[in-house]
């Protein structure tokens, strides 16, 4: 984390962990509360729907979308369409979902040049200069070794492993991470791509598929001593 560039405050509620960063000069005390009720309100509305459909929460496949959705809130649709693109659950895109949305209300409400919301190893970008974004592949050699630059812009920059962390993954891979414009997107496509990583041998494989999915910007999957990338960033080796 860049703490010359940013001012970081922590949002923790329930099995929400997020770490936020802001300029400096742009921070207000009002920033906490407002994630804090961000926060709140995406949870209700998670809890709200899961009660009416329990599937939501544990569904490990795409599951339909509802047939009159005109009440459906928009995150939920948000996250059945990325479950849908990537054929995995809905959930695979939550913890993007709430970096995303408790960045886009402290950009709108603080009216704020950049920000970075950290969520499990999931990030939401706004930034308006180039920045660095360091992969963490647990214990790879090339853990916390390779970045990404990443231009100005609004993204997702999001992880999935299988030998790190407690969110379940059928893979083996040390870390596969996405960028996409879309942080809920890029959460449920690094999921269903480090599903498919068993072995060194599979990055290859696995990184052709990004050549048919839209909406990926880039990818790097990292097995071991061993990484692919895809995509239109610079992926650099930091000394």
């Amino acid at each position: 984390m860049n703490k010359e560039r940013f001012r970081f405050f922590p949002a923790t509620l329930h099995e929400s962990d997020l770490w936020i960063g802001v300029p400096h000069a742009e921070f207000k005390k009002g920033m906490l509360s407002a994630a804090m009720n961000e926060l709140q309100r995406l949870r209700d509305l998670l809890e709200g729907y899961i009660k009416e459909s329990p599937a939501f929460a544990t569904s490990l496949k795409a599951l339909p979308f509802p047939e009159i959705t005109a009440r459906i809130p928009e995150e939920i649709l948000s996250m059945l369409n990325c479950g849908k693109q990537t054929q995995t659950g809905p959930m695979s895109a939550v913890a993007g979902l709430f970096a995303e949305y408790v960045g886009n209300r402290l950009v709108n409400e603080f009216e704020l040049t950049e920000i970075v919301v950290e969520n499990g190893g999931d990030l939401y970008l706004k930034n308006s200069s180039k920045l660095i974004s360091v992969i963490h592949a647990g214990k790879s050699p090339l853990s916390d070794k390779m970045a990404f630059e990443i231009p100005p812009g609004t993204r997702g920059i999001c992880t999935s492993s299988g030998t790190m962390g407690h969110s379940l993954s059928f893979g083996k891979a040390d870390a596969v991470t996405v960028i996409a414009g879309s942080a809920p997107l890029a959460d449920a496509w690094a999921t269903a791509l480090a599903n498919q990583v068993n072995n060194q041998k599979d990055i290859e494989e696995v990184l052709d598929l990004f050549k048919e999915v839209q909406g990926i910007q880039a990818c790097a999957i990292i097995v071991g001593e061993q990484i692919g990338i895809r995509g239109q960033f610079e992926l650099k080796l930091l000394t």
